[in-house]
């Protein structure tokens, strides 16, 4: 069976294959990173983040500049150096040694000093302090969902009245039922994904990505139990059908 200690299993990216373990693509390789590959990474990554900021902009209020941010599962820092650029300090949170290593020295190479990365866990407990910004991009679909909630829950207790939550979550497979059969025949039968692996050239050891369907009316439950009533969405389609939930902390009166 395959493990299921994901966090493991992500530190295997983070010393194999860092950059395509944050984006799925075949020029994020470890063995096609080329210099003009790993500047599309992290230029993907400003594009994003001014697009996320716009957005804020548009849905809540012109003016909104944040000072404290915290990035949720920051990776090797594509997300984390385009925000440094704008705030006063961020906090990265990633699980893997590997990628924590790799995203300081992302921002070392850039003399970027007004960012720290710290190791996660599912009560955050390296993280401090309150945040007006809290973000996660294309992280919650690899953690299971009951870890996953309970996580939001503690990012939101970050987040300080009046602050921004831009939160990504995935919610329903597109696979086939055909693909549905054999993904479950991957995490339950032994020694079957190493045999895959071996097909296709690639190491017997190496873990399957797991992606997680979320309900999101657990997700909107938690969101409104703690007062973050002012939210708005945006779809996304990456294989798996998905919803960027972006959200204020802020109480209103009920109706």
């Amino acid at each position: 069976m395959l493990s299921t200690n994901t966090d493991k299993d992500w530190e295997y990216y983070g010393k194999t294959n860092p950059y395509y373990g944050v984006l799925t693509a075949d020029d994020f390789l470890s063995r096609n990173l080329s210099p003009d590959a790993k500047a599309r990474f992290f230029e993907s990554g400003r594009r994003y983040v001014d697009l996320i900021i716009k957005l804020v902009q548009d849905e809540f209020y012109a003016s909104f500049k944040p000072k404290r941010a915290l990035d949720f599962g920051c990776g090797v820092g594509r997300l984390v150096i385009p925000l440094a650029e704008i705030c006063e300090t961020v906090t990265g949170v990633e699980i893997s040694d590997s990628m924590i290593e790799e995203a300081g020295k992302n921002c070392s190479e850039r003399g970027i000093s007004n960012v720290k990365i710290v190791k996660g866990d599912d009560f955050l407990s390296l993280v401090s302090g309150t945040y007006d910004l809290v973000h996660s991009y294309i992280v919650f679909q690899h953690i299971a969902p009951h870890r996953g909630e309970m996580i939001l829950k503690r990012l939101i207790g970050m987040l300080q009245d009046n602050g921004i939550g831009v939160l990504h979550f995935t919610y329903f497979s597109k696979e086939s039922s055909r693909r549905k059969l054999l993904t479950a025949a991957y995490k339950h039968v032994p020694y079957l994904f190493g045999l895959r692996n071996i097909l296709k050239g690639r190491p017997f050891s190496e873990p399957m990505m797991h992606m997680n369907e979320y309900d999101l009316n657990h997700i909107f439950r938690v969101l409104q139990e703690a007062g973050c009533h002012r939210c708005c969405t945006r779809f996304t389609d990456h294989n798996m059908y998905g919803i960027i939930l972006l959200f204020q902390k802020k109480r209103l009166e009920t109706l």
